[in-house]
């Protein structure tokens, strides 16, 4: 901050360059985030991680497998949802500080996503659909049709997850590349 006091000795005071500078780069941060719509990124994590947890309701009817031992949907869906809820808290508070939070959330989101596909692909290599043993009307025993559900819930569960994977890791690169392009403005608070 620069004083200037003029010849009726009234003193002025304005941001020095410096300053001007560093609130351009913080704005142009502020914009930078919201041309990148985190709240996109958030709104679509958000639904992908209640929809895993929703689709997963109906495999507690099922056997008990791996990825309901572990409760492989209902944790990733909970981390997917609280990603999503940082994407969506980063349009509001558009600082540096901010972006931090959300890009270390994103990629702890991605590392949960990871681990849950491999638990699901090993639950769905462990557990295959049961044999066929026709009854007397010529239909399958009941075994066969609820392992034939639970596996095509549990594929259907493991692409939403892939595709929330690659959803994550895009916005963790979108975020990153911010974070590194004004890193050297971090200092500035609002």
């Amino acid at each position: 901050m620069t004083l200037t006091v003029s010849t009726d000795l009234s003193v002025n005071s304005s941001p020095t360059q410096v300053e001007e500078k560093l609130q351009d780069k913080q704005k142009a941060l502020r914009d930078s985030i919201e041309k990148g719509e985190p709240k996109i990124f958030g709104v679509a994590q958000i639904v992908i991680g209640l929809l895993i947890i929703s689709y997963s309701i109906p495999l507690l009817s099922s056997e008990r497998t791996i990825i309901l031992n572990f409760g492989v949907p209902w944790w990733s869906g909970l981390m997917f949802v609280i990603s999503g809820t940082a994407a969506i808290a980063l349009e509001k508070y558009a600082n540096m500080k901010a972006v931090s939070v959300c890009l270390a959330v994103s990629a702890v989101t991605i590392i949960i996503s990871v681990i849950a596909l491999i638990l699901y692909y090993t639950d769905i290599a462990f557990n295959p659909v049961t044999k066929c043993y026709e009854g007397p009307h010529l239909m399958c025993d009941h075994q066969y049709y609820a392992t034939y559900f639970s596996m095509g819930l549990k594929i259907t569960i493991s692409m939403v997850s892939v595709v929330q994977t690659a959803m994550s890791s895009a916005f963790t690169l979108i975020l990153y590349n911010q974070r590194r392009n004004f890193t050297g403005y971090a200092t500035v608070t609002e």
